[in-house]
């Protein structure tokens, strides 16, 4: 009789356990208790911490999540890794992308972080990640998505509309984040030899007819040749120029004037230039030509051999003080709310390698990659969708938190001991990927 009993007992215990813990072919169902502050997130491995420079701190750590938050799915494995730092330190965050002086380029997270040295002597790159979607299909322009700006510089002033939108970094360390606000012209920027800039004047026009009162930028892109009988010329050589692959085709242009000259009837910058040798034979050299075209002589008279120029739009109010921006695509986190919970959008609910970016309270950065698309069974790598990966960002104390590229894309790289760069993270193509920008802790 007591056999029977305990029998009993036993497979009601059993059946009460299916009830309360459900069935699932791959792992245990939401209604499972988990050993964090998330239902939907489980750590698999002891967290490991890594410091490195600046009070910036690395972690990596193996988790599981439930994907896209739904109990009817299965909790997935992968590898979690990302980096934060304290609040009071000289460490700054910054964007960066190849400088290549006429198009579109792309570089790896650690070919990126070296270039930005090249140009930063005395500073170091900490930590980073890949940056912005980017165009690497069909025009395949390796062109950002969205609104771009680099210490300062404009490359792309146009952006997109939601889901996508752009996160600004500003000079005293702070960020905003929405749709960027522009000025309505674009502005010739005139420097000092000290590198300060002396004055800001509108550009009436790009690539069109000449205005009369103002001045008018002609670029590499000039399609036409333009009457400019009656105005000064005053043509630069640029060091980086970049148009954006839009219907508005707007521009970016960075260089150093050269002489000026009377304009003739038929207008147009050089790309090359063709000059014949003393053999018979010609030689083609690169000249990368810009033009002001104008009849204001004081602007004439400011435009004068070796000033260092640039052109393009600037942004005002709030945005006022950004240097830095990054585009991303889909917010994950709001006011510490995580967005997209049992979506039906196949952006948001598969699981994809991601990057993310993220805020704490008091506003300090968290750069994070989690890994996906696992080569094999034995590696469970599966990656995550985008409510998961907000319940990830909140437990590393983030209250705001966006996606950048993810995919093939996804790369977190530290600085190591001998001064290279490690990437921390396991790509999913099997190595690096080339992307149209990164962000990075610098100091």
């Amino acid at each position: 009789m007591k056999k029977a009993i305990k029998t009993i007992l036993t497979i009601y215990m059993l059946l009460l356990l299916t009830v309360t813990f459900g069935i699932n072919n791959n792992n245990i169902s939401l209604l499972a208790a988990t050993n964090t502050n998330s239902e939907y997130v489980n750590t698999v491995t002891d967290l490991k911490t890594t410091d490195l420079m600046g009070g910036v701190t690395l972690y990596e750590q193996k988790m599981t999540s439930l994907l896209n938050g739904d109990s009817q799915k299965a909790f997935q494995e992968h590898f979690v890794q990302w980096v934060d730092l304290k609040k009071e330190n000289d460490v700054r965050i910054v964007t960066w992308t190849k400088q290549k002086a006429d198009n579109w380029a792309a570089s790896t997270t650690r070919e990126a972080a070296i270039e930005w040295e090249k140009y930063h002597p005395g500073w170091v790159v900490v930590a980073g990640t890949n940056g912005d979607f980017f165009s690497n299909s069909g025009a395949n322009t390796k062109e950002p998505t969205t609104n771009y700006m680099q210490e300062g510089d404009m490359f792309r002033s146009e952006y997109s509309k939601l889901p996508r939108s752009v996160i600004g970094f500003k000079k005293d360390g702070s960020y905003i984040v929405g749709e960027p606000k522009l000025t309505e012209n674009m502005l010739l920027h005139i420097y000092a030899e000290d590198g300060s800039v002396l004055e800001k004047i509108p550009i009436s026009g790009y690539n069109t007819a000449a205005t009369s009162d103002g001045i008018t930028l002609y670029t590499k892109d000039c399609a036409d040749t333009y009457d400019l009988t009656g105005y000064t010329v005053c043509e630069g050589t640029y060091t980086i120029c970049r148009v954006a692959n839009t219907k508005n085709k707007s521009v970016f242009i960075k260089g150093e004037m050269n002489i000026s000259r009377a304009g003739n009837a038929e207008e147009k910058p050089c790309m090359t230039r063709e000059e014949l040798k003393e053999d018979g034979t010609t030689k083609t050299t690169t000249v990368r030509e810009f033009y002001i075209a104008t009849k204001n002589q004081e602007v004439v008279n400011k435009l004068k051999s070796g000033v260092k120029v640039k052109c393009q739009y600037d942004f005002v109010d709030e945005w006022a003080d950004v240097i830095n921006t990054m585009g991303y695509k889909y917010d994950l986190l709001l006011n510490g709310k995580s967005q997209h919970q049992k979506s039906t959008n196949a952006d948001c609910y598969t699981d994809h390698p991601r990057t993310f970016i993220g805020f704490k309270e008091d506003g300090t950065p968290v750069l994070m990659v989690i890994d996906g698309r696992g080569k094999t069974a034995a590696e469970k790598n599966y990656g995550v969708s985008l409510f998961e990966g907000a319940e990830i960002m909140k437990l590393a104390g983030c209250v705001n938190a966006y996606n950048l590229d993810g995919g093939g894309s996804s790369t977190l790289i530290v600085r190591n001991q001998g001064g290279g760069f490690d990437v921390i993270n396991r790509p999913s193509d099997g190595s690096e990927r080339s992307d149209a920008n990164a962000i990075f802790l610098v100091m």
